[in-house]
């Protein structure tokens, strides 16, 4: 050996493959069928590893069989955690097997944990003269760290990691070093493998303790000394503590060995690892790990760190770069070729503008900086005019004559249609192509709906397979890192071909250029519009609600008696019903914190029988309405006089919009208060609000969608569905179903649509489980083919992985093959309701693009102002509105053709509650 010190790293492959498989989506599958997500996503961070650290050697370590070893000093060690997922078990062998294929060695021996290899190895090769990676997730490993030692934690998905040192280890735990942290286990336990540790004592706690005795035998020695609660448990259970320390004690006598003179990475060959890459269907990747041995199509492959391109800037009056920049931007408008384009603002975090904006543009010949400061020009350069500044001009060409791309395209759009109307507007966003506009994120949110962030690393992870580089001012970044906002164009370029590839396959090509991008540039002019709200009525409102609010504490604290306490507190408000009050808490769970909860569900029970409840209730609901709307919305009010919100199309799993800053969407619908709000709304002088809302379109679909033909016929006939489904299911005259019985047939329509079972029914409708399921069980004699679809639609998802609607929208469904019975029955309630609410969602949106369409070309004044679910409103002339609702309703009702009419009904009001 030289004498310089060799790396390997030993990758922990349960630990990886457990975050790989809830990282990557569930859409990966091998030519065969079977799953491949998990290794898709192992792959990426063991070259991404690799990349990082270039080690010498590379070693995997798996679990074999039950965890014999800490079984037999602790029964119940991990005897809590779920069996694994089928989709992830499968994948194990198959790992394993790429992992033979390119010669990396694989370490596991029956009843070892990979954590005990992983010490072994730590603990040969440091002996050995090497430097040692342990690459793991788990952060009892930490004790493993030594000066030659060192483990890289994965924290979060697979692209954030931390390199632990000695010092790194003692600053995360406050004193903690590596040698104790086996001590802090014993005394703060582990409940992810039902180590016990000492109840009460949670990580600071231990910590402080370790710090200021010195060790946990130090701890037990003084225990004596130690006051309260604490003090107590800690002398009861000095036996757990002693024996939770030794479960979480990291073995190094493993019974396996490595030659580490004869170990080495890459050791593969070319042919070996595009045929076990091919085999799998994960060609992507061939390309990085040929270039790791140099073989054919190495040098070409693309770096596994993402490259940013030079950079040209334009600075403002920069005529010369100014003339270039807009050169380029013309080769790719005339070549048809798609410009990222990303809009930078320096200003600082609370200020309302910075000095200087600028636009990073991203062409296939690079990346291009316009920056924009105070002054502008009036140049008109290479077909661009440039009379309201040099960032407006190039968009306004890009939009109507090129294609654009965007991780955000409806803020882009509001560089030329600012969200205040009382701002100038250069181009309307109606005026854009929506084939010509490509948002990453949309497309990103259709292949995986369920993901509630498609941050950058993700994309580039995911749809790349690269790391991205540290952008300026990040941690790391070397001098000549990109600026985020570049970083953010180069990259949005990337990720269109990838993108569009992915959406072919996933059949979510028609969504997206159907019925996403068309309804940007709709969102984009519905925000820009706003809603009109009277700060003087909200004020008055608000004054009002509080004087309420005060009585309705007064009478709460005079049922509660001498207890003072804060109502908004849970944990106080648990502590006066509960413990001083003594209300039933039979059936109710406690929070983590130890007090029984007091959530909406919990109260609205209680509140059948309890005064006291009643009024918390109506204190919470006329606090909320008072702090997030009246006191809120009119401070929000732009230039315009106007609230102006932003709509969310990546949010929700289903499809549907929502609405944010101000969410417009969630003011309740069906109490006085929520109407009460809605009063501060107005139309305008000479205007009035318009509301047209689908009526039962759910029930419609699912009539459609099961061919059921007494639903069918039900619909077609125009009877009261409500009273129909209660004669069925009741037996009785829909002459004399009473508006008891039609309420609890409705309440059944709408819970089979959303996949209600007896439980969710009984608890609606306060009846016992054996009614509920018997008015359920009835009702599917009333609409077998309501049974027959349904039961299809769960076998198929179940098969398939996802349910889908009439568009073609997927929702992935994990949970449908999950061992936990909660989880895999809230997967078959959400793979039932997915093909009505989501179709809904559909239909919804395609009307909003059609409607918004004819509203320009006919020549209307009025506006769409608002989307709430099923509903559109509108801000209509008064000499319009006759025209406008026949126009709106006719838009609606003829989206799509069912076996059954979709219903608009229309309504009209000075105010938005009187047009409700």
């Amino acid at each position: 050996m030289s004498d310089k010190r060799r790396t390997f790293a030993v990758i922990d492959g349960n630990s990886l493959m457990h975050r790989a498989f809830h990282a990557v989506p569930p859409t990966m599958n091998a030519p065969d069928g079977r799953p491949t997500n998990a290794i898709f996503g192992f792959l990426n961070m063991f070259l991404k590893m690799i990349d990082a650290f270039n080690p010498d050697g590379v070693v995997v370590a798996f679990d074999k069989g039950k965890p014999r070893v800490r079984m037999e000093m602790l029964p119940q060690y991990k005897a809590q955690r779920p069996p694994m997922d089928p989709d992830l078990h499968a994948q194990f062998p198959m790992i394993k097997e790429l992992l033979a294929a390119l010669n990396v060695p694989i370490l596991q021996s029956e009843g070892w944990e990979g954590d005990d290899i992983l010490g072994t190895m730590a603990r040969l090769g440091e002996e050995a003269g090497c430097d040692m990676l342990l690459v793991t997730g788990d952060r009892d490993m930490y004790q493993l760290v030594t000066e030659h030692v060192n483990v890289v934690s994965t924290r979060k998905g697979l692209s954030d990691v931390a390199i632990m040192t000695p010092e790194s280890v003692d600053d995360l735990y406050h004193g903690i070093t590596p040698a104790l942290v086996p001590d802090f286990y014993g005394l703060k336990g582990d409940t992810s493998d039902n180590i016990p540790g000492v109840p009460g004592i949670g990580p600071k706690k231990a910590s402080a303790l370790i710090a200021q005795y010195g060790s946990l035998d130090e701890v037990i020695a003084h225990a004596d000394e130690v006051k309260g609660k604490m003090g107590e448990n800690l002398r009861a259970h000095i036996d757990d503590a002693l024996l939770s320390r030794k479960v979480a004690t990291i073995r190094t006598d493993a019974p396996v060995e490595l030659d580490f003179d004869e170990t080495s990475f890459p050791a593969f060959s070319a042919d070996e690892v595009s045929a076990a890459l091919g085999t799998l269907g994960i060609t992507a990747m061939q390309n990085r790990f040929l270039a790791l041995i140099g073989g054919e199509g190495g040098a070409a492959a693309a770096s596994s760190v993402f490259e940013i391109p030079a950079m040209v800037r334009a600075a403002a009056g920069d005529a010369d770069a100014l003339g270039a920049v807009a050169a380029e931007v013309s080769r790719a408008i005339d070549a048809g070729e798609w410009v990222a384009a990303v809009v930078d603002d320096d200003k600082e975090e609370g200020a309302l503008f910075g000095l200087t904006r600028t636009l990073w543009l991203a062409t296939s010949k690079g990346l291009f900086a316009l920056e924009e400061g105070d002054g502008g020009t009036t140049a008109v350069v290479d077909g661009f005019n440039f009379a309201h500044g040099v960032i407006a001009g190039v968009l306004a060409r890009l939009f109507v004559e090129g294609r654009v791309a965007s991780p955000d395209m409806k803020a882009l759009l509001h560089e030329l249609s600012p969200i205040d109307s009382s701002e100038l507007e250069l181009m309307d966003p109606l005026a854009t192509d929506s084939t010509r506009i490509f948002d990453t994120v949309v497309a990103a949110y259709l292949l995986d709906s369920d993901r509630s962030e498609f941050d950058e690393a993700y994309l580039a992870d995911t749809y790349l397979q690269m790391a991205l580089p540290a952008a300026c001012g990040a941690e790391g970044a070397g001098e000549d890192a990109p600026a985020p906002a570049a970083r953010t164009a180069a990259l949005t370029l990337a990720l269109v071909a990838p993108l569009r590839e992915c959406m072919a396959r996933e059949n979510a090509a028609n969504v997206f250029d159907g019925i996403e991008m068309p309804l940007v540039p709709v969102l984009a002019k519905m925000e820009r519009a706003g809603m009109l709200v009277d700060p003087d009525r909200l004020h008055s409102l608000s004054e009002g609600l509080a004087t309420q609010i005060t009585e309705v504490e007064r009478s709460i604290r005079d049922l509660a008696g001498d207890e003072t306490f804060n109502i908004g507190s849970p944990m106080q408000l648990s502590h006066v019903l509960f413990d001083v009050m003594g209300l039933p808490t039979k059936g109710l769970k406690k929070t983590k914190r130890g007090y029984y909860s007091t959530n909406a569900k919990v109260l609205s029970d209680l509140a059948r029988d309890h005064e006291i409840v009643r009024l918390i209730l109506d204190w919470r609901e006329k606090s909320k309405i008072k702090s997030t709307y009246l006191d809120t919305l009119g401070p929000l009010r732009r230039g315009d006089g106007r609230v102006h919100t932003t709509y969310n199309q990546t949010i929700t799993a289903t499809g549907r919009l929502s609405s944010s800053d101000p969410n417009l969407q969630n003011i309740p619908t069906r109490s006085e208060l929520g109407r009460t709000v809605k009063t501060a709304f107005s139309a305008g002088e000479g205007s009035v609000f318009l509301a047209v809302d689908y009526s039962q379109i759910e029930l419609r679909l699912l009539a459609h969608l099961s061919g059921d033909e007494h639903l069918v016929r039900a619909f077609n006939e125009g009877e009261d569905f409500h009273a129909e489904t209660a004669a069925r299911v009741f037996g009785v005259p829909v002459s004399e179903v009473t508006p008891d019985l039609r309420s609890r047939a409705k309440a059944v329509n709408f819970g089979i649509v959303y996949g209600q079972q007896a439980y969710g029914l009984s608890q609606s409708l306060h009846i016992s489980m054996a009614e509920a399921r018997d008015m359920i069980d009835r009702y599917y004699e009333a609409y077998p083919g309501v049974r027959t679809f349904l039961d299809n639609v769960v076998a198929r998802a179940k098969q398939t992985g996802y349910a889908e609607t009439m568009y073609g929208r997927r929702r992935h469904i994990p949970e449908l093959k999950a061992k936990n019975p909660q989880l895999r029955g809230f997967g078959e309630r959400t793979a039932m309701n997915h093909p009505m609410q989501g179709t809904a969602a559909d239909i919804i949106k395609i009307a909003m693009a059609r409607v918004s369409r004819r509203l320009e070309e006919e020549g209307f004044a009025a506006h769409m102002i608002l989307q709430v679910h099923d509903e559109l409103d509108f801000e209509c002339p008064v000499d319009e509105v006759e025209r406008l609702t026949a126009m709106v309703r006719d838009v609606m009702e003829h989206v799509v053709d069912l076996r059954v009419p979709l219903i608009a009904e229309a309504s009209t009001g000075i105010t938005w509650a009187d047009a409700k």
